[in-house]
């Protein structure tokens, strides 16, 4: 019987793939992203389309049912193409969530998909449910300020409400721009907010940190230091390639990142080329990251492979993220997001002479004032011992107000005693 049973449910199911099946060369269609038709459980086809959305810009779904894929394809389409047209979004009269939608709509084709998803993030989860009604021609900017103060003293950072009145100004603005009305609610002003010391690993740090990696050489923990020694982004180290090392030049090419996305109800890990095209970049590597990498890198890769698994998908930048996590604990380093290791790459580059165009081109940054404001973090040792390298007091051309080394714990002079006592009646 139990024999009997598993095979009638083989049979159905191979039913079901039968009936699934085009009659073109027998090849089983399926469903493409993006069009919104499923497969039920009761072996039926539904599709779904929007066919309006509410005041506050939310979507409202229409449904169509079929046997098949196909039949169910057209009936959506057949339903798109019957929806009245939608009427001219009237100035005087349009809202917020009017304007957040033509606004979004037209940058979908202008901005990178992860630039769009974070802006209609932030629209779906904090401008609209507040202010998607409010006309945008009655909405001042005292109702604004008022709103981005309400979303700090409920929690949000200020760099983050910030980023939503950015936001919400710019499609004010082109709203204006293309409506040809008046918005007031553009002269409202930003939260000011306090950017975060940035931290750095210290030298010892560092130490621990390579030689637990050496003790037992991971991908890895091998990754990790290659963030450290070239200033790579987390997604620009899980979409690193074979082919982008060249190991015999000693250089790694960045050309695309990793980073997982919000599609419909779920996520997806897409790599793509970077934000700009500055962070498409050439970093040249140090003799001992290029040593280790010739240890690690197998001579035989594929070169399409990636390098963190050696395999045709590449790593979860999450996952790396808790095997980073892992290798500080055993270092025992205190912990730092995985961003520190790219600012400590900046500011020992600085520390050792770097000039700042090229740290900022190793960086990838479009500006140099964006290196200088961000990345650049001199340690108290590193002013120290340029300070010791400054002389003032040139008032004889002795040898004694030569630059000190650093740390001075030398006897003073008989010149220095001479002087230094007429100084200090100086006021």
């Amino acid at each position: 019987m139990l024999l009997k049973g598993l095979f009638y449910k083989y049979s159905q199911s191979q039913n079901r793939l039968r009936r699934q099946k085009h009659r073109q060369g027998g090849a089983l269609v399926m469903p493409k992203r993006g069009e919104n038709i499923y497969k039920r459980k009761d072996g039926r086809w539904e599709g779904r389309y929007i066919r309006g959305r509410t005041a506050s810009g939310q979507a409202e779904y229409g449904y169509v049912y079929a046997d098949s894929y196909k039949a169910c394809r057209a009936k959506r389409q057949q339903c798109i193409e019957t929806l009245p047209e939608k009427p001219a979004v009237q100035a005087s009269a349009a809202t917020l969530a009017q304007a957040a939608e033509l606004f979004l709509s037209e940058k979908s084709h202008v901005l990178k998909a992860s630039s769009w998803n974070r802006y209609s993030y932030l629209t779906q989860h904090y401008i609209l449910p507040a202010l998607g009604t409010a006309p945008i021609c009655q909405l001042t900017a005292d109702q604004i300020s008022d709103f981005l103060r309400r979303l700090q003293r409920s929690g949000l950072s200020g760099k983050s409400a910030r980023d939503i009145g950015v936001l919400l100004k710019s499609i004010l603005k082109y709203t204006a721009k293309k409506l040809d009305c008046s918005c007031p609610g553009v002269n409202a002003e930003l939260p000011v907010y306090h950017r975060k010391k940035i931290e750095v690993f210290f030298a010892d740090e560092i130490g621990r940190l390579a030689k637990k990696v050496l003790e037992a050489p991971s991908m890895a923990g091998v990754g990790v230091l290659l963030a450290l020694n070239a200033g790579l982004r987390l997604g620009e180290l899980c979409a690193l390639q074979y082919k982008d090392i060249d190991l015999c030049n000693g250089v790694i090419h960045v050309t695309k990142t990793a980073q997982r996305m919000k599609k419909g109800m779920h996520t997806h890990l897409v790599v793509q080329p970077p934000k700009t095209d500055n962070a498409r970049r050439t970093i040249p590597l140090p003799e001992d990251m290029l040593a280790l990498l010739r240890q690690t890198v197998c001579p035989a890769r594929n070169e399409e492979n990636y390098f963190l698994t050696g395999k045709s998908a590449p790593l979860e930048p999450r996952t790396l993220q808790y095997q980073y996590r892992a290798l500080l604990k055993a270092a025992g380093i205190p912990y730092r997001n995985f961003h520190v290791l790219r600012h400590t790459y900046a500011s020992r580059c600085v520390e050792q002479g770097v000039d700042i165009k090229s740290l900022s081109e190793m960086l990838g940054h479009a500006d140099v004032r964006t290196t200088l404001q961000v990345y650049v973090h001199s340690s108290l040792e590193h002013k120290m011992r340029v300070v010791q390298s400054i002389c003032f007091l040139s008032l004889a051309p002795a040898a004694d107000f030569a630059p000190s080394a650093f740390p001075s714990h030398g006897p003073e002079t008989a010149l220095r005693q001479r002087v230094f006592p007429n100084l200090s009646q100086i006021v």
